[in-house]
């Protein structure tokens, strides 16, 4: 653990939480490099909800790398892109009628939150957020801005706006930090 505490950025603070370092996984256990299992709760942070390493999805991922498939392209146009858009109107839009557009939003949680906030402005026209206490959402400007956690806001070096917070779910300690300038801590209660 100490080459991760030397070298890796406090950015990422959250996996410091886990004393322990992940060897391999299958389906919904991790095991680290003990041998101890544990049961992964996180599911790739939302982007893997179905589990590591599943059969058939390994099988398929093998047969494309071995095909020199292309696994980087950004919002490039690919045989893989075109396939799975495709797929995807025939299955799921075509059959219910939906007339929508994709929105690929990269290989982060936080482009994702990113989008939509640029969505949610441009569709509504207002400016301000509201984001839940207790909430983490990345760690681009706009992800920090709706991220509740000061110790999270503040290490973008600037003041973040355009965020409303709100209890959520009855946590109760809740910190705000006002551009860093002054902090007060307001008792909430269950909604």
């Amino acid at each position: 653990m100490k080459i991760f505490s030397q070298l890796e950025s406090n950015v990422r603070s959250y996996c410091r939480s886990f004393p322990t370092v992940f060897k391999k996984a299958q389906g919904a256990i991790l095991e680290d490099e003990q041998g101890l299992k544990y049961i992964d709760f996180f599911s790739g942070a939302s982007s893997l909800n179905y589990g590591h390493n599943n059969p058939k999805l390994k099988e398929r991922l093998l047969d494309y790398l071995t095909a020199d498939g292309i696994t980087h392209s950004l919002d490039m146009a690919t045989v893989a892109k075109r396939e799975f858009i495709e797929a995807f109107e025939t299955i799921i839009l075509s059959p219910r009628a939906m007339n929508y557009k994709f929105q690929f939003t990269g290989p982060t949680g936080t482009n994702a939150v990113e989008a939509a906030l640029k969505i949610a402005r441009n569709v509504t026209g207002r400016t301000n957020i509201i984001s839940f206490s207790n909430g983490f959402h990345g760690v681009t400007l706009g992800s920090l801005a709706t991220t509740a956690n000061a110790y999270y806001r503040n290490a973008a070096g600037i003041p973040t706006n355009g965020v409303t917070f709100m209890p959520y779910d009855g946590y109760c300690n809740f910190t705000y930090n006002f551009a860093a300038t002054r902090t007060i801590s307001l008792p909430l209660t269950r909604l």
